[in-house]
């Protein structure tokens, strides 16, 4: 084991902030920094590098092409760009995030005779290949963070020494109940409404329709209720989706109890404008957005699917529905916004599992863990 600190190379391909980064943002700021020294690689400047640059992470760029044939001559060059770089920093661990650089990183670490750990984050969507899955054997360990994600390679001979579990972890000294905005209330036209919201990014796998579709139910019951969608597109990726969802908010007419607020750099404010928070992504691994919705003490309610069952405790923390089901959801919505009391227990039940199991403390040094055992 080095003797000095600990160089730890993170290769990503995102170079804008969502749920993912931001986890690993949390486990750079919780680093033990007398012990590792972290260095990111990334395709190019943007909001991740920025972030890095000021919890003194040191970036380089890198853009690592498809695993495709026909980049057989750039994947060969780059690979060379990566193995001067291992050799130039004293990298001791590449952490790698995204297939593309997972398959890469462990040929390259072979050559330079580097321990390389894969990050799971995923499930599979649809028909999409699962490439970590079929190169297995590649990485000397693969962190997932949740066991829905660990199941991918549960069928795999070495699957209890090479896969470990780490949950996402949260901030919870930042993430917790405030003392409420009133005038962002008053901004946002919700002074003395209930308001039922969700975090999420509007891509299409986010089904935003699904609770859209859900309005129309609640409002026959509950009058004085908004809804609140707090973020917003990825334009190279999704192009006019909230053009999208607006059409179909008219089409349904709730127009006046529909808002979205585009993305914000701090969601705290707006978790704690909530009455109840909802989820209802199918394939999600371990959701972020709802971790700091039960750390800010809100109850929720989500689709019961995915990764979802291992963060909320159906009738304890929130409430877990069919993924279909909207009249159900609906319902469950109905239920909590009239019962304050039950809302409370759910959301203080929600704070404490956070605190026993989602800590980004608890993250972090777990993940530290895994740097020792693979230089032990």
């Amino acid at each position: 084991m080095p003797e000095s600190r600990i160089n730890i190379l993170y290769l990503h391909n995102i170079t804008q902030i969502s749920g993912g980064e931001r986890s690993l943002l949390n486990l750079w700021k919780n680093l033990d920094r007398q012990q590792f020294e972290p260095f990111l690689i990334i395709p190019r400047e943007g909001q991740l590098s920025h972030a890095a640059y000021g919890l003194g992470v040191n970036v380089s760029f890198l853009d690592i092409p498809p695993m495709h044939p026909k980049n057989i001559l750039k994947l060969l060059g780059t690979a060379r760009q990566l193995y001067r770089f291992l050799r130039l920093n004293r990298i001791n661990i590449i952490h790698s995030y995204s297939p593309r650089n997972n398959i890469l990183s462990a040929l390259v670490a072979k050559l330079s005779g580097l321990p390389v750990i894969w990050h799971e984050r995923n499930l599979i969507y649809q028909d999409e290949p699962d490439r970590s899955r079929q190169f297995f054997f590649l990485p000397k360990r693969i962190i997932c963070n949740s066991t829905a994600v660990a199941k991918r390679f549960e069928h795999k001979e070495k699957f209890s020494r090479k896969v470990k579990v780490v949950p996402n972890g949260v901030d919870l000294e930042k993430f917790k109940i405030l003392k409420e905005d009133r005038s962002l209330k008053i901004r946002f036209g919700l002074d003395g409404m209930k308001v039922v919201g969700m975090v999420t990014n509007l891509n299409k796998r986010k089904r935003v329709e699904f609770l859209l579709e859900t309005i129309p139910f609640v409002i026959k019951k509950i009058s004085n209720v908004k809804f609140l969608i707090v973020g917003g597109e990825f334009p190279s990726e999704d192009g006019c989706r909230l053009k999208e969802l607006q059409s179909l908010v008219e089409h349904l007419g709730i127009q006046k109890y529909v808002i979205f607020t585009d993305f914000q750099d701090d969601v705290l404010p707006f978790l704690n404008m909530l009455d109840l928070f909802v989820h209802v992504t199918l394939k999600e691994a371990c959701s972020r957005a709802i971790l700091e919705a039960m750390a800010s003490s809100k109850a929720v309610v989500a689709i019961n699917d995915g990764g979802n069952p291992e963060l909320v405790d159906h009738l304890k923390t929130g409430i877990l529905i069919d993924p279909e089901n909207r009249e159900e959801f609906s319902e469950k919505i109905i239920e909590l916004l009239l019962d304050d009391q039950k809302r409370m227990v759910m959301g203080q039940q929600g704070r404490k599992k956070a605190e026993e199991l989602f800590d980004v403390k608890r993250n972090t040094r777990e993940t530290q863990q895994v740097y020792l055992e693979c230089l032990s």
